[in-house]
């Protein structure tokens, strides 16, 4: 697998696939779904299940796997620089991130050098590219049923 290879399904992943992109899950959505809490959530304790959750958290685990695998390793989760807003405001951040992603694998030289990741993990580049794909199609699908189980607004 080539970078150009997994520059296009990290786009297709992002915003070019109609059904499964990040970006298309979020289009024409309304601030009262945005926000809706489900009933239950079993995720992380810095997230209530929102679709606002799952973007703040997709767009922060691009910054923070970009820093720790090409950068110096000061990004974490308790030093976020985003801010949960509307999806107006959230929406560059998550361009912004993506831009990050995409610049780091055009920079990466090596696509089978052992990187580090966060959490302590070390991976081959390649895999990491492809985690960051595979995240932004399983939260993609997840904001989908989200927006499927809330109630109309």
């Amino acid at each position: 697998m080539t970078a150009d290879d997994l520059a296009e399904l990290l786009n297709r992943a992002f915003d070019k696939s109609p059904w499964h992109s990040v970006k298309g899950a979020l289009e024409g959505l309304e601030y009262g779904t945005f926000v809706w809490l489900p009933e239950r959530h079993a995720g992380f304790p810095w997230m209530n299940g929102s679709i606002r959750d799952i973007l703040f958290h997709v767009t922060g685990d691009k910054l923070v796997q970009i820093n720790h695998a090409f950068g110096d390793c000061s990004l974490d989760w308790k030093r976020m620089p985003l801010a949960k807003g509307d999806l107006a405001e959230m929406l560059p951040k998550l361009d912004d991130a993506q831009t990050q992603v995409l610049s780091a694998l055009n920079g990466a030289l090596d696509l089978g050098a052992t990187i580090r990741a966060w959490g302590g993990k070390s991976m081959p580049a390649k895999d990491l590219f492809l985690m960051l794909i595979e995240h932004d199609i399983y939260h993609a699908g997840q904001i989908r049923y989200i927006r499927n189980i809330a109630p109309p607004r």
